[in-house]
């Protein structure tokens, strides 16, 4: 645990003095971002030299209380020590600024004052990187500036040091800037709901609640924060946490969650937690911690940038060799392809991760959006990514002159209406929509896995699977093989119902296949996705239905949950990059051990929380747009570096010739910085 005081606070804004920093090096970086992953925390800044931590953070989200707390919690010995770079501010530009002028007007000794206090800075930190045997852009830095100073030119060394700070400043300001952008994105939807005090009721945003408020929600409302009921009961549709489609009902003293909605029924909620302490602020510790993940082209461009150095460093020391002219050389020192080859790529996949979450897709990282790029196959799990995984009827099948179709989805439907079973549902909810009466019927008996039974007109009623009535309840199939095999060879699922030891009937249902279920499978392939691959629990009979429907490469048919994570090892042993798409519980080994797991929005938490992707929203369509938002990222990146390479050598040849002196050189240099760092910000926008 961290020991801190509170130094200074106002609403929006607190500093700690945090004396342990005295012991730790390098955790600024690591403290910064396990604070960001705070839902509601805007900006971090911290200072190791001077043992304090400011925190931004909106007023509505948190309290002051929490954010100390939260840092209180921080064990330091668990840290991460990553070198941390100096935060340059307007107010660093602004001096040197001032420095520069001061140099070209002052008299020649008080200009080697103000420069020799300004580049200070610059020189001791490539001295400390040279002591720790570090050859890096920060030395190219310090000796460019440095050489101007030893030559008594104090208006190129400040002009040198006034683009440098300006070129650090406005780097470092485009990556604030893409992270502040994924905060943003965090904020939670705010709604209008009523508040309780005793007899009086008030409208109110969700925004000012706070822990112990009363609220009161009617069926239709999307629950704001995390609660218990006090009062009334509910259908509450959690399907956003669990991926479960059908209402849960909860009453007084049940818990409930933000996120979730009410289905049916008024209730009210005592606030036990708001901001980011409630359910919904799980997605923010899952973007930041995606962004402290570093992508395999990440860690090459890091190393091609540190090895750029050296060789700026060698062609630094040729030109001296070959021609004396230190100027020629503090010009070399100035470009360096170290800075647009590191930031370049984590502010595209930034941009990319923020236009991409506008779209409804969370990318878990670079790393996600770069091997998303080399998938070449694309396993789906059939239920809830190709079909809803709710059923629809399709067809009512009387099979004796007593009944009409209407009466036996009538009677059917009034049975089921005891069951919660997403078949029962889907009977009932026909039934509600040719709004058919309620028949009346005797007490329901749910045998699980098989069915249910009752009585109606004191016979027995037993409606499910042929298998339960056929061998539990001796119903003879017999007469009706024909047209029973003629509905099942259109790949319906049917739910047999019999009166009386005599099948009355049955009910034919199919799986509600997506809508864009076609035009993303179509998509994808003209992204490059080679073959589609379905895995599904049907019968091989219904499921090579769906896959001529879908025109789908290859089909696994009446598969186990447990071989999901088998057939997607046994693809990567032939060579094939695979994609899994699931949502349930028994698909997050598959969606693991894929070399890209993407997890539908409605999944349950667990496929959500090991897959590299998720699609917040419910539509398939959302993965052909993540392979196509990854194709442009990488692109992006690709060119990128070629940019780098091609303009700062150029650079690097024109000042090694004598064409630029060392001021040019840097405006040059920064520039392309800059300009390479601008296109990879602009991703974010469509």
């Amino acid at each position: 645990m961290i020991a801190i005081l509170v130094k200074h606070h106002f609403p929006g804004r607190i500093r700690f003095k945090a004396p342990a920093l005295r012991h730790h090096q390098d955790v600024g970086t690591w403290i910064e971002s396990s604070l960001m992953a705070i839902q509601g925390i805007s900006a971090v800044r911290v200072n190791e030299s001077a043992q304090s931590v400011v925190v931004e953070y909106d007023a509505q989200l948190l309290q002051a209380n929490i954010v100390e707390a939260r840092l209180n919690q921080l064990d330091l010995n668990e840290a991460t020590q990553e070198k941390t770079e100096h935060k340059f501010t307007r107010g660093d530009v602004a001096l040197n600024v001032i420095g520069t002028i001061a140099a070209a007007l002052l008299p020649n000794k008080w200009g080697a004052l103000s420069t020799a206090t300004l580049i200070a800075p610059t020189l001791f930190e490539g001295i400390n990187d040279l002591r720790d045997k570090t050859v890096s852009v920060e030395v190219l830095d310090a000796i460019a500036v440095g050489l101007s100073a030893w030559r008594g030119d104090y208006r190129t060394a400040m002009m040198t040091q006034s683009l440098i700070s300006l070129g650090e400043y406005m780097e470092q300001k485009t990556c604030r800037n893409s992270d502040q952008l994924l905060a943003d994105l965090m904020r939670p939807q705010e709604s209008i709901v009523w508040r309780v005090d005793g007899t009086e009721r008030t409208q109110v945003n969700s925004s000012t609640l706070t822990v112990g408020d009363i609220i009161e929600l009617a069926p239709g409302v999307s629950i704001p924060v995390d609660g218990t009921i006090v009062k009334g009961a509910a259908l509450i549709n959690q399907s956003s946490l669990t991926g479960e489609n059908v209402p849960v009902r909860r009453e007084q003293s049940a818990v409930v969650y933000s996120g979730t909605s009410v289905h049916e029924g008024t209730i009210q909620v005592r606030v036990d937690k708001v901001g980011s302490e409630a359910t919904t602020a799980k997605i923010a510790k899952l973007i930041y911690d995606s962004l402290s993940e570093k992508s395999e082209i990440q860690q090459v461009t890091q190393d091609m940038a540190n090895r750029r150095v050296k060789i700026t460093l060698g062609i630094g020391a040729a030109v001296f060799a070959l021609t004396q002219d230190l100027n020629r050389v503090a010009s070399v020192f100035l470009v360096d392809y170290s800075c647009a080859l590191k930031l370049s790529t984590p502010v595209t996949f930034k941009s990319i991760m923020y236009r991409a979450a506008q779209q409804g897709i969370l990318f878990k990282g670079g790393s996600a959006i770069e091997k998303l790029v080399n998938v070449d196959t694309c396993v789906f799990d059939k239920t809830g990514t190709l079909t809803h995984g709710d059923m629809q009827v399709t067809d009512v099948i009387p099979l004796c002159d007593t009944n009409s179709a209407r009466d036996l989805l009538a009677i059917a439907a009034s049975v089921e209406e005891h069951s919660n079973h997403p078949l029962s549902q889907a009977v009932v909810n026909a039934a509600k929509h040719n709004q058919l009466p309620h028949i009346e019927h005797g007490e329901v008996e749910y045998v699980i896995a098989h069915g249910l039974k009752s009585t109606m007109n004191n016979h027995e009623l037993v409606m499910g699977s042929r298998h339960f009535l056929e061998v539990h309840e001796q119903v003879d199939f017999t007469p009706f093989e024909a047209v029973i095999e003629s509905y099942e060879a259109q790949g319906r699922h049917l739910v047999f119902i019999s009166h009386q030891n005599r099948l009355i009937g049955m009910i034919g249902l199919r799986d509600h296949l997506r809508e864009d279920a076609r035009d993303t499978l179509n998509a994808l392939r003209q992204f490059g996705v080679k073959e589609l691959i379905m895995i599904t629990g049907d019968s091989q009979y219904k499921a090579n239905i769906l896959a001529d429907e879908l025109k789908l490469d290859r089909v696994f048919a009446e598969a186990v949950p447990a071989e999901k994570s088998t057939i997607v090892e046994a693809l990567q042993s032939e060579g094939r990059t695979v994609m899994f798409v699931g949502d349930g519980v028994n698909d997050a080994p598959a969606l693991t051990i894929a070399d890209v797991g993407i997890a539908m929005g409605r999944g349950t938490e667990l496929a959500r929380q090991v897959a590299d992707v998720v699609l917040l929203r419910d539509q398939l369509y959302g993965l052909a747009e993540a392979r196509e938002l990854a194709n442009i990222a990488m692109s992006v990146i690709n060119s990128n570096i070629k940019i780098a390479e091609y303009v700062n050598s150029g650079i690097m040849l024109a000042a090694a010739l004598g064409w630029l002196n060392p001021t040019m050189s840097a405006l040059l240099h920064n520039g392309t910085t800059l300009s390479i760092l601008s296109r990879s910000a602009r991703l974010k926008y469509k």
